[in-house]
C-alpha cells in the first residue's frame, strides 16, 4: 500500500472526548494529487477530533496561502485562504449516501484525513482567481490583448456580407403575410 500517511489518526487508543492535531502543509502535500490548479501551499491545519461511542466528529480549520495561477495574466500568485469544515465518521457496516458522513467499519482502527484536507483546500479556491488590481504582469496582458485583436480582425474578414436591406422582402414572406391578413 505504500508508506503510512502522517495524516492518519489512530482513534482506537483515544479516550472519548476532544483531541487536537496540528499540521503544516506545504507543496509536497498537493504534489501527490493530479490537480494542477494548486501549484504550492503554505497552510496551517488544526484538526479537532471528537471521539464518541458511535462516531467521530472532525473539525478541520485551514489558514494560510495557496499558490495558484492568475486567470487574467497566467502568472502565479499567493492566494490567502481560511475556513472551517466538519466531517462525520460513523461506525457502521452499511453504506451511507451522505457525502458528509464517512463510514468506518468495525475492524478499522484509524482514519486518514488526507482527502478531507485536500478537498476542503480545493473548495476554498474562488471560481475566478486573479491578482489584486494592478498586480498582473503588464507584458502578458499586452500579449493577450494583441492576440485578441488579431483574432477579432480575422473574424471580421471571414464574416459574410451584410444582408440586403429590409425593404426588399423575400416573396415567401409576403405570401405568408397575405395568408395572415386573410384570417
Amino acid at each position: 500500500m505504500g508508506k503510512k500517511s502522517e495524516y492518519q489518526i489512530g482513534f482506537s487508543g483515544l479516550l472519548d472526548g476532544k483531541h487536537n492535531f496540528h499540521y503544516k502543509i506545504g507543496n509536497e502535500f498537493f504534489e501527490q494529487f493530479d490537480y494542477a490548479d494548486i501549484q504550492g501551499a503554505n497552510l496551517e491545519v488544526e484538526a479537532v477530533l471528537e471521539k464518541k461511542p458511535n462516531m467521530l466528529l472532525l473539525e478541520i480549520s485551514l489558514n494560510g496561502s495557496l499558490t495558484v495561477m492568475c486567470d487574467r495574466c497566467t502568472d502565479s500568485f499567493e492566494l490567502e485562504v481560511s475556513g472551517k469544515d466538519d466531517v462525520i465518521y460513523k461506525f457502521t457496516d452499511e453504506e451511507l449516501d451522505d457525502e458528509k458522513i464517512i463510514c468506518i467499519l468495525s475492524h478499522e482502527v484509524e482514519i486518514d484525513i488526507t482527502l478531507p484536507i485536500y478537498e476542503f483546500a480545493s473548495l476554498l479556491l474562488p471560481a475566478r482567481r486573479i491578482h489584486k488590481k494592478g498586480d498582473c504582469t503588464e507584458e502578458m496582458l499586452k500579449e493577450i490583448d494583441n492576440y485578441l485583436m488579431v483574432k477579432a480582425d480575422s473574424k471580421k474578414k471571414n464574416e459574410p456580407a451584410e444582408p440586403a436591406e429590409e425593404s426588399e422582402i423575400d416573396p415567401r414572406w409576403s405570401k405568408l403575410k397575405d395568408l395572415k391578413n386573410k384570417s
